[in-house]
């Protein structure tokens, strides 16, 4: 999980791992989310759009440009709405986008789903 706001990062940092099917880790800027994606390849990122060094588009871009990252699922997660910013991130690798503020249940479904369909 990618997001430089503390108490989100600690919300969904307990929601995912009291669900008992998650690993979670975290950090708080895209230079650290590339190294970490890079070290650990996940199955999924949960990404912030507006992170303090670098916008999520451009970590997209990173994960996508690696092959051993190129199949990690990316679910944006942001307060920015621009449907054209959203199609942005879209074509920078992003599988999912989710407006803030949602409620678990949209997200524990939009994980199912990337991890369901084919």
């Amino acid at each position: 999980m990618v997001d430089d706001d503390e108490q989100i990062v600690a919300l969904l940092t307990e929601l995912l791992e009291s669900d008992g099917r998650f690993e979670v880790e975290t950090a708080d800027n895209g230079y650290d989310a590339g190294v970490l994606t890079e070290r650990l390849m996940p199955d999924l990122v949960l990404l912030d759009y507006m992170l303090p060094d670098v916008n999520g588009n451009i970590v997209c871009k990173r994960i996508r440009s690696n092959p051993m990252t190129e199949s990690t699922r990316i679910i944006i997660i942001s307060g920015a709405t621009d449907q054209d910013e959203i199609a942005q991130m879209a074509r920078d690798g992003a599988d999912d986008f989710i407006a803030k503020p949602f409620h678990p249940d949209v997200l524990f479904s939009r994980v199912g789903a990337l991890f369901t369909s084919p």
